[in-house]
């Protein structure tokens, strides 16, 4: 019988933070980024919310928000980056197989625009003032 452990490198233990990546340091590295990110099917929808919010704040020229909430490791933060790089127009992001019909739907409005992008977060604040 072969065993899991012959046919995959499985390490005997991680890093506590091996697993999460912030966002502020996740866009500074779009290969490694994007490299183990998993676009599901319920997130190719989160996608296409994100970037409609974000589109029809553009064309109604208004604050929109919204609120993006999860357990720890979810993948907030990462699902952040993404967004952050397909705004930013980065080849890779844009690239994602999984994505290709979002991407394609919102290019009309993307394309050639410049996006404020201010990648921030709160861990280790004790409060938004602590934060800001």
């Amino acid at each position: 019988m072969t065993l899991l452990r012959e046919l995959i490198d499985i390490p005997e233990s991680l890093p506590a933070n091996r697993f999460v990546l912030r966002l502020s340091e996740g866009i500074l590295d779009p290969e490694a980024t994007l490299k183990e990110y998993v676009v599901t099917d319920q997130l190719v929808g989160c996608f296409d919310s994100a970037l409609n919010i974000i589109r029809d704040a553009l064309q109604n020229r208004s604050s929109y928000g919204s609120y993006l909430h999860g357990s720890f490791g979810a993948g907030k933060s990462h699902f952040m980056a993404v967004l952050h790089l397909i705004l930013k127009g980065e080849p890779q992001a844009r690239a994602i197989p999984e994505l290709s019909k979002v991407i394609q739907r919102h290019n009309s409005w993307m394309n050639g625009k410049k996006f404020l992008l201010v990648p921030y977060h709160m861990i280790g604040a004790g409060s938004l003032e602590d934060g800001v």
